[in-house]
This record gives C-alpha cells, structure tokens and sequence, in this order.
C-alpha cells in the first residue's frame, strides 16, 4: 500500500484537528501577530482577508506580482477555487503560511519585507525564566557512556517537540493545558542508538522547531560531533518563516547566542559548534521544497541525492512525519517500513503526536489508548510521541 492508496487528510470534519486549526488555531494566531506589530491598515486588511477566505470562501492564487506565482500556480492547479477545507490539509496548511508572509508583506519589497511575523513568539521562548534550569541540567550528562549520552539527548530531542508555539497557540485557543508526558507509542530508541552510533559519515538533521526544541537538537549535534559519532552534520532549516515556530537560520544563530551565554556547559557547546561551523563538519542547508506542499514522496533529485549521500537522516517533529509517511488516512497498523520504503537512506524520525497520522503500532496499544479516558486525544494532543527507525 502506498500513500496514493490512501485517502489524503482533509479539513471538512467539524470536530477534528484539521477542522481545529482553521477555525480556532488559526484565527488566534492571526489575532496575536497582528496586536504585536504596528501593520498599516493595508496588511491588517489583508490578514483578515486571508482568515475569512479560509472559512467561507474559495482558495485564491497568489497576487499576480508575486515572484513565486507561476510556481504556485502550478502546485494550486487542482485546489483553486475549491474550499480551503475540501483540499488536502497538508497542502492547504502550506499554502496558508505563504499567504500569511504575503498579507504581512514579508516578501514584497519595503518596510516589512523579511521581517518574520513569528520572531516574538519565537524569542520569548528563548528567553523564559526556566530555560537556565534547563540548561543547567546539562551537567548531568557529563559521567553518562557515549551510548547512554546518545540515548538521553535523543530522547531530549525527540521532547523538545513539546515545546511547538504553533500548537501552544492552538491549545490556549481552547483553555487546555499540555502536561509532560513520557509515553511512546512506539519505542524503536534501540536502533536509533545504533544508527547514530555505529557510522562514522555524514548525519542530516531535518529540524522542525525553534526556541527549546532546536536547543535540545543543537547538544544532540554537538555530541555526535564530539563524540565522533558523524564527520560530519548537515542541519537543514527552513528558507523562511513557516508554521509559526519552524527553525530558519535566524532562529540558529539566536539559540547559538542563548547557549553562549548560558552556564558553563552550554557556552562550551555553542563554542564548539562555531569551530564545528567554521572548520566544516556542521553544515547549515536549506531547500525550497521544505516550504512546499507536498509529502517527501515528491521531494527534487537534488534534495534526494543528499539524503542519498548522508549515513542517516534524522527528521524531527510532527509535519516532518506527516510529509514523510503521507498525510492520509493510514491505518494505524501500517508497517512504518513500508510508507518510507522510497526514501533514499536510512531514516529516524523523533516526533511527538500533534496530529492524527500515525503507522507503525500495535493494534493492541491502539485500542487501550482509545478506551482509555485520560488518552482520549492521545493523536493529537502532544502527550505522546514515537521514535521509528527504518534502517
């Protein structure tokens, strides 16, 4: 079975996440930006346009004199001028953030051109009170073997997802709470071990997040390095701002600088990281394709080759897993084997569950959680994760 088998995720179920995020996580999140910058009455105008057209009207093209226009015209060919709620949610979601650097004129030529709209939300993060406890809590690896070093900053990593502003928008929107948790649904922290332990090569680490969760994917990277476990990392961020808290290389430099100014520990990662940088072994790429609206079924040759060339592919995050399964209706028995049977190289994928695609379970596990009350949102509430490996 592959994803073109299965039916695409779409947004028409009241009641369901996808149905969430347009109308509740969507409108505050448009709310918070626009009380945070002084935006002329223009984008202001704009932002509510985009946010009405996603619940009553038909998806709209790009304006003519956007430079990607031809690009999205082609990527938009069979969803213009449907519903944003009757198309695949995947695509519809990407096509909402582009929208949204449009509206606020991030691309256009001006005052607000390259300014990233979610920059506060992104900082406040990094400077919370409890982040220095965090940090400080590096110590506490520093007598662990290098396997159970791996093990705990993977599994840090892999957390650190918890901390998504994109999905803490979307909770406040409904007065919940998110608790910390530590349940796996699936556990494969073994042969994630030994595919970060056992080679020598290059690893790319896809990053979904900023703020804490790229802090938590920074010390991973700095272990691997010093540890010896990879020559080489390649750290793929985004090219622009994307899905509120998505990693770019401003977000990089500003966790670089959070970590330098930290305690003792921290500081002598950021240090080393900077010599990793400046002598090769950490690279910092990007691509177009992680801004656009397709799974990594259909990812450029260019990217695939990479991956191809890389001795393990970390992906992290909950889009990340979508992009990388297929964003469909998948029973939750699928071997997680076979929807990434066409990625090019070994791959681990680090994500906690804040949507309802999930391969790979036990059936059994499926029906406890789904009798159990106090799991009654465990898809998609960011209480659970998985940690999958395909070798």
């Amino acid at each position: 079975m592959s994803a073109a088998d299965v039916a695409p995720v779409l947004s028409n179920s009241p009641g369901s996440l996808a149905w969430h995020v347009w109308h509740e996580r969507h409108p505050a999140l448009i709310d918070q930006v626009a009380a945070a910058h002084p935006y002329p009455p223009g984008h202001l105008a704009a932002l509510r346009a985009l946010l009405a057209e996603t619940l009553t009207g038909p998806v709209r093209p790009l304006p003519p004199d956007a430079a990607d226009r031809a690009t999205w015209d082609g990527w938009g060919a069979d969803h213009f001028g449907r519903s944003w709620l009757d198309v695949p949610f995947l695509w519809a979601e990407s096509y909402f953030y582009r929208r949204f650097l449009d509206a606020v004129g991030y691309f256009t030529p001006g005052p607000w051109s390259g300014l990233d709209p979610f920059a506060f939300l992104k900082a406040a993060e990094l400077d919370s009170a409890d982040l220095g406890q965090d940090l400080d809590a590096l110590d506490g690896t520093a007598g662990l073997t290098v396997e159970g070093k791996t093990r705990v900053l993977l599994h840090g990593a892999l957390w650190g997802n918890q901390a998504d502003l994109g999905f803490r928008i979307g909770v406040a929107a409904t007065s919940g709470t998110v608790g910390p948790s530590a349940h796996l649904v699936a556990d494969d922290t073994t042969a994630a071990v030994s595919a970060l332990t056992t080679g020598t090569g290059t690893v790319c680490l896809v990053a979904d997040n900023a703020g804490r969760e790229l802090l938590a994917d920074l010390v991973l990277v700095d272990h691997l390095l010093a540890a010896g476990l990879a020559e080489r990392v390649t750290l793929h961020l985004k090219p622009h701002p994307y899905y509120v808290s998505d990693a770019t290389t401003t977000d990089l430099v500003a966790c670089l600088r959070r970590l330098a100014a930290g305690p003792p520990a921290a500081a002598g990662i950021a240090a080393r990281l900077r010599t990793a940088a400046a002598d090769g072994r950490l690279d910092v790429a990007t691509h177009w394709f992680y801004c656009a609206p397709y799974p990594y079924h259909r990812m450029p040759d260019d990217l695939a080759d990479t991956y191809a060339a890389a001795s393990v592919v970390v992906l992290k995050g909950d889009l990340n897993y979508r992009r990388l399964v297929g964003d469909c209706r998948w029973p939750e028995s699928t071997p997680f084997a076979d929807t990434v049977d066409y990625f090019p190289a070994p791959v681990v994928a680090l994500r906690t569950l804040k949507s309802d695609v999930v391969v790979g379970l036990d059936p059994a596990d499926v029906a406890a959680l789904d009798g159990d009350p106090d799991a009654a949102r465990w898809r998609v509430d960011g209480r659970y994760a998985l940690i999958q490996v395909r070798p």
